[in-house]
């Protein structure tokens, strides 16, 4: 516990920010709600601040104004990350900034720039990573208790209806007008898994793994600009190989699974909270987290606040995760929709899921052998081009299909 809780400032009220806010509450201890923005104050979650007297403000330049607060948690969507990042580091506040940090990496890269400049940090809230069981875990693979790492493979399949996809003007969206999101199962629902991976290949406690090849395969079944079905290699400076399988189209679900194989052991870690380790011996032991990683991560900041110790996840350690996004979608040159026969559609929670007929199959089976998806003959799939990193810098370098950008009021 800190000797004086965290005054903390937030971008956002509603939807997953008031998640965020809920957690806070329950840890009155290390920080507290102490005013938010949000452009539509007239919301349950706007006015139960109020009731706590919160003041919530409509125009982020009043609300840097007040100066009630320490550290501002940037809750916004996607391409509004590294913009209001910077307006708070300019207002001379700390930042606690939502994944994916930014959508490409030239705006990581010029935010780092900028943080630095100003001397204040900025942590980004890959929550998993601030947990006590990864934490403990990564640890145990730096000290070599399991060996050296050979590859790490991640997959997760969520269903998502269509409203899933319409609920915001920047949801399943490639860009709005100028600015880049990227949006897509592995650069937001299952960012944390992509992350998770790079983090357990690198060879360094606090350092993501970083890739010098990425192969992409993206594909859509949903009506929408960008992928909901992603296949993705990273070859990584530390000769560690990360493969990750995702989607939102699957007739059926998949916990977001991480696998581990070492020199000693195969460890498994699912839905972020429990792990399996299979030694290669015979013995097996099991583990599970005990404690929500959001409140973990939110108990890591205020300290870090108060301590000055550096953050867990700060932005410059996220460089290889949008670095193997980026390349990613370079890599596979446009989104391939997948062919109609094979798509079905079915009634849920009001709405319409789509699905892709045997992808659950097909991803389980990709993962299980380490292979993209073109490379298991799945029918509708295609290769995408290997695209080195080493001087990457700068997005996109072949996703070049995309049309010009609209200015949109």
């Amino acid at each position: 516990m800190v000797d004086e809780p965290v005054r903390i400032g937030i971008i956002g009220c509603d939807g997953y920010a008031r998640e965020l806010i809920q957690r806070v509450w329950t840890l009155p201890g290390e920080g507290v709600i102490a005013a938010a923005v949000s452009p539509d104050v007239s919301t349950a979650g706007a006015e139960a601040l109020r009731d706590r007297g919160v003041p919530v403000y409509d125009r982020v330049e009043d609300f840097l104004s007040d100066d009630g607060f320490e550290a501002v948690i940037n809750v916004t969507p996607i391409h509004l990350h590294a913009r209001l990042t910077r307006q708070c580091l300019r207002a001379g506040y700390p930042v606690w900034m939502e994944k994916p940090p930014t959508a490409t990496v030239q705006e990581l890269d010029a935010l780092v720039e900028e943080a630095e400049s100003l001397g204040l940090p900025v942590a980004v809230n890959f929550n998993s990573l601030y947990g006590g069981l990864i934490q403990e875990l990564k640890g145990e693979l730096v000290a070599g208790r399991y060996g050296a790492v050979g590859r790490v493979r991640g997959v997760g399949a969520w269903i998502r209806s269509e409203d899933y996809f319409t609920r915001s003007d920047w949801s399943g969206r490639l860009r709005v007008g100028a600015d880049w999101i990227l949006d897509g199962s592995m650069n937001n629902p299952f960012a944390h898994v992509l992350c998770n991976g790079l983090y357990f290949a690198a060879s360094d406690h606090d350092a993501l793994a970083s890739p010098v090849r990425v192969t992409a395969e993206l594909y859509h079944a949903n009506d929408i600009e960008t992928e909901d079905t992603s296949s993705l290699r990273v070859e990584t400076r530390e000769g560690v190989e990360v493969l990750t399988h995702f989607t939102l189209a699957p007739e059926t679900e998949i916990p977001p699974t991480t696998v581990i194989e070492t020199d000693r052991a195969v460890l498994t870690l699912v839905d972020f909270e429990s792990l399996r380790i299979h030694w290669r011996d015979g013995g097996v032991e099991e583990r599970s987290s005990r404690r929500d990683n959001r409140v973990e991560m939110l108990e890591h900041l205020c300290r870090a606040v108060r301590t000055g110790e550096a953050y867990r996840c700060p932005l410059a350690m996220c460089r290889p995760f949008t670095l193997a996004v980026n390349a990613g979608f370079d890599s596979a040159g446009e989104v391939l929709p997948v062919p109609e026969a094979r798509i079905t559609r079915r009634p849920r929670d009001g709405s319409i899921a789509v699905a892709v007929r045997d992808l659950s199959t097909h991803l389980r089976t990709a993962h299980d052998e380490a292979a993209l998806l073109s490379e298991l003959g799945v029918p509708w799939a295609r290769s995408g081009r290997p695209i080195d990193t080493d001087a990457y810098a700068c997005f996109p370098t072949r996703f070049s299909t995309v049309p010009e950008p609209v200015a949109e009021s």
